[in-house]
């Protein structure tokens, strides 16, 4: 059945509308409950696995096709906006990430299934826990990328049109600082100030910038303190580091250790705690066949094909130990991601899932291609 643009936008519209911000859970399941149900649909079996991912399989074959997605946004319920199209633009929370990107998947199998060999598997792993870090569900995508051939995922494509060879690695941190609380003006000398400690680590963290290594560092959130005249006994960081090379990993996280660990402040202590965090993505050699089979498809329906590299992390890297080839950024094409301006153009949304469509059934057809 062919698919109107009619259609798409009011299925886009729909998504947007249902708020689904990483940490509001009963918003989450709601919208993931409408996921289920399209996936449904499409004659997927679908499970739901603990913390929300929804586990979406066809076929019965041993070559396994790996499709990647999440179902939820940045924004919480208490920024969440309705669904407005101007033009071209289809503006809302998640238009483009990835709510759009989701129906690009979506309407691209709703071409493919009919067709599927029956030598072909093809299983997509949707979750509620991407733009946080993916704890409770990469071990689900490590799973099948063991098992499967190729991966793909939908996430938006760059603003220059290009896919995702590779991404960023990041490192979520939070660093609390506790002090000696009193009268600033007449108990400073016995007292120790949480905030004075915090921008000593804060300092020290933003020296780890290495802009010949493309390592950055961020403190996106500091708080602590009640008054000008309180010398505060509390104080929070919460930070991320990202980086490119694999191989940096494991000494960021130990200069990161090493500068919460130093003497600071009298009177204060300081607690480092590190939370969830992606892996960098690095395409290999057969990554760079799939992208190769992409160009193919696309000198085909007239488009010119590229991929970059963006410092924004995701799920695509738990793909990166199985070996396989992967490519990513084959959802809508759009501008502004995690702002209030954020959105997809919407004539990208079907134009997107035809080549999709095109390239999931050359690789079900032809797996070694890329083997």
């Amino acid at each position: 059945m062919k698919t109107t643009q009619e259609e798409a936008l009011k299925k886009l519209e729909e998504y947007v509308n249902l708020p689904s911000g990483s940490y509001d859970t009963e918003d989450v399941e709601a919208f993931a409950g409408a996921v289920r149900a399209d996936w449904e649909a499409l004659g997927m079996r679908v499970v739901r696995h603990p913390g929300g991912a929804l586990e979406c399989t066809i076929g019965e074959g041993e070559d396994e096709l790996l499709l990647l997605g999440h179902m939820d946004t940045v924004f919480p319920h208490a920024e969440h906006w309705p669904f407005r199209l101007k033009d071209d633009r289809a503006y809302g929370p998640g238009t483009m990430d990835m709510k759009g990107g989701l129906l690009v998947m979506h309407y691209a199998l709703r071409e493919v299934l009919p067709v599927l060999p029956p030598h072909a598997k093809i299983v997509c792993v949707l979750n509620t826990d991407e733009e946080i870090g993916s704890s409770n569900s990469h071990a689900l995508i490590e799973a099948h990328a063991a098992r499967a051939f190729a991966a793909l995922s939908f996430e938006p494509v760059r603003p220059s049109g290009a896919f995702v060879a590779e991404r960023k690695g990041v490192i979520a941190f939070s660093v609390r600082c506790t002090g000696q609380r009193g009268h600033a003006g007449s108990a400073y000398r016995a007292c120790g100030s949480a905030i004075q400690q915090l921008c000593r680590v804060v300092g020290d963290l933003y020296a780890l910038r290495d802009d010949a290594r493309d390592i950055s560092i961020n403190v996106g959130v500091l708080r602590g303190g009640v008054a000008e005249n309180i010398i505060a006994d509390e104080a929070e960081a919460r930070c991320e580091v990202r980086f490119y090379d694999p191989a940096y990993q494991a000494g960021l996280l130990s200069a990161i250790e090493a500068i919460c660990a130093q003497p600071g402040v009298p009177g204060t202590t300081t607690t480092l705690h590190v939370g969830a965090s992606h892996p960098p993505f690095k395409a290999n050699e057969k990554s760079a066949r799939l992208l190769e089979l992409a160009q193919e498809i696309g000198r085909a329906q007239g488009r010119e094909i590229t991929a970059e590299s963006t410092g924004g992390a995701g799920d695509i890297a738990y793909v990166c130990a199985s070996g396989i080839a992967a490519l990513d950024g084959l959802g809508v094409e759009g501008f502004g991601a995690h702002t209030k301006d954020e959105y997809a153009i919407a004539s990208s949304l079907l134009r997107n899932a035809r080549f999709a469509a095109d390239l999931i059934k050359a690789l079900v057809q032809h797996p070694d291609r890329v083997r």
